[in-house]
């Protein structure tokens, strides 16, 4: 639109310097400014429009004469001009010529051009194609063009219209001309900040490739997946630099704090005794510290019913430069005096995408009874299984208090169980997932759900599935319950008290099965709240668990405390 108004903006520049020229300046006297026309409709289209009207000095006076004239250029009237200027001081006044109010212009242009830059072309009576469009939204859109031809691996390109000229008394018509330069390649991508970031991400993780047409658009849409990295920050979007060979692209990143440390205990009475019992765990998580995007994690628990696991975890993301990552797993499991399981698990992932994960491995369990009695329900055996798994992860790295928005893993796995005389085929299904359904800034709902069950011919004591406490559901002991199958939904109401504190409440249901029963259900109630300290996020949980048939006891009120630090 500049261009198409070169010679009228030039006329206007001169009759208004030739006015202020004349003008002794150096007056103190505010001015007074009226613009008007010879038309009396034009002279209420000017004052529908509205302008300043009152000027400490000539500068600013003339600034608003030039900047209503654009405006009316921008609302349709492109042959405005000034006619003269004059004055009575304190009074300036502006007589103008408006013109014709062009409503609609049709630009022409190649079929091609207009699927190149994303517009809708039409055909008219002289089967030319043209996209029609409001000449107040001209200058927008040309600005919008020139965007989308940067975003393109066009940075300097250039839109213009040319032979611009009336068709009737409200639709004009103008050649879309588009001057491109040869398009930019992406050299390089530079990282700032953060210089010991793994560069295997940029590649693989975020999708950004060297030697590829450049776009800054996708480009930037891409960085945006760094959100869901917990190892480090964007500080700012990226930036583009064109020199006359290269094309360089500059991340600027930070490193955060990526560890973390966690643990709870648990308080409970003895269902026999009455005393007071303790169950808790530890749970250390290394996360980038070799600057490779891996992760290590160690669990230990120890719960009240004489049950302690000690779990190990390693990932190694893009293995080789490729796609491709690694995760192993080491898992040991001793049961009182009576069996020990480890289990170890390696796997490969694929990334589809920053969010979502899929996986195939293979398992091994070995169990050991170390009871001397004949109990037949426990016995030494070994499973190989197969697994298949998909995962999906969405953080939310602005909420402190909740970092996980929406999560959702589904495994499944095909077995085999070998006992000393006998070989039995299983399945293995597991169900994860939960959601953070935000209501607005201060309340949500958070709901959980975990499903797991083996489907076999016969069971095995030292093979069940074992759930309760605070990660399954709440105001039971920890891994105290056996079964062949279970659902679990677990939900919260969520009141944000400041940013730093939230309180809760604790509705959670399960339903499981074991060899010998079916269809039984659990229940637990109680409140909670999560409190942001300097040594790490608190959380504290009272909770009452009880059965169908079970009557309610605040005795059997559990009490989870538990610590999660960054470091």
């Amino acid at each position: 639109m500049k261009i198409i108004f070169v010679t009228i903006r030039l006329k206007l520049f001169i009759g208004v310097f030739g006015l202020f020229a004349a003008i002794n300046i150096g007056t103190a006297q505010a001015l007074q400014l009226k613009i008007t026309s010879a038309d009396a409709l034009h002279r209420e289209a000017i004052e529908t429009i509205g302008y300043t009207k009152t000027f400490e000095d000539f500068a600013s006076l003339e600034t608003q004469i030039s900047s209503f004239t654009a405006q009316l250029y921008q609302l349709g009237y492109i042959e405005a001009q000034v006619l003269k200027i004059s004055k009575d001081r304190p009074m300036v006044v502006a007589t103008m010529a408006l013109g014709p109010k062009y409503d609609t212009i049709k630009l022409y242009a190649d079929k091609e051009l207009f699927n190149f830059l994303e517009l809708e072309s039409r055909n008219d009576l002289e089967n030319k194609a043209y996209y029609s469009m409001g000449v107040s939204d001209l200058e927008s859109m040309l600005n919008k063009l020139t965007a989308l031809l940067t975003s393109k691996s066009h940075p300097f390109a250039s839109v213009s219209l040319k032979n611009i000229s009336p068709i009737n008394k409200t639709t004009l018509s103008a050649d879309l001309v588009v001057e491109k330069k040869q398009p930019r390649q992406l050299q390089s991508v530079e990282i700032k900040g953060y210089e010991k970031f793994p560069r295997s991400f940029i590649k693989q993780y975020l999708g950004i490739k060297t030697n590829t047409p450049f776009d800054l658009k996708a480009i930037r849409s891409k960085t945006e997946a760094l959100n869901q990295l917990n190892f480090t920050n964007q500080l700012r979007p990226a930036e583009v630099l064109f020199t006359q060979d290269t094309t360089r692209v500059y991340l600027y990143l930070e490193k955060t704090k990526s560890n973390r440390f966690d643990g709870f205990l648990g308080f409970g009475s003895d269902e026999t005794s009455g005393s007071l019992e303790l169950n808790g765990y530890l749970n250390l998580n290394l996360v980038n510290n070799l600057n490779f995007g891996e992760s290590f994690r160690l669990n230990y628990r120890s719960d009240e019913n004489d049950l302690k696991t000690f779990e190990t975890q390693l990932t190694l993301p893009y293995l080789f430069k490729s796609p491709i990552g690694s995760e192993l797993q080491l898992n040991i499991i001793k049961k009182d005096s009576t069996f020990t399981t480890a289990e170890q698990a390696a796997s490969l992932y694929y990334q589809i995408n920053p969010k979502q994960k899929v996986f195939l491995g293979i398992k091994s369990s070995q169990s050991n009874a170390l009871t001397t009695e004949t109990i037949n329900t426990i016995q030494d055996y070994r499973t190989t299984a197969y697994e298949l798994r998909y995962v999906y992860q969405q953080r939310n790295p602005q909420n402190i208090l909740v970092p996980l928005k929406r999560f959702f893993e589904i495994r499944l796995s095909k077995a085999t169980r070998k006992t000393t005389d006998t070989e039995t085929n299983q399945t293995v299904y597991t169900l994860n997932a939960s959601n953070v359904f935000s209501l607005n800034l201060k309340n949500s709902v958070y709901v959980r759900l975990n499903a797991q069950g083996i489907n076999s011919e016969s069971y095995l004591q030292n093979e069940l599935l074992r759930f309760g406490g605070i990660n399954a559901i709440r105001g039971f002991e920890e891994n105290s319950i056996n079964a062949t199958q279970f659902g679990i939904l677990a939900s919260e109401y969520r009141y944000q008290l400041s940013p730093a504190l939230y309180m809760h409440s604790i509705i959670d249901a399960a339903y499981f099965e074991t060899p010998t029963q079916s269809d039984q259900k659990l229940f637990g109630f109680g409140f909670g709240f999560g409190l942001l300290t300097e040594a790490g996020l608190l959380k504290f949980n009272l909770a009452n668990g009880k059965t169908e048939t079970q009557n309610f006891k605040f005795s059997d009120s559990k009490v989870h405390l538990s610590l999660t630090a960054t470091f």
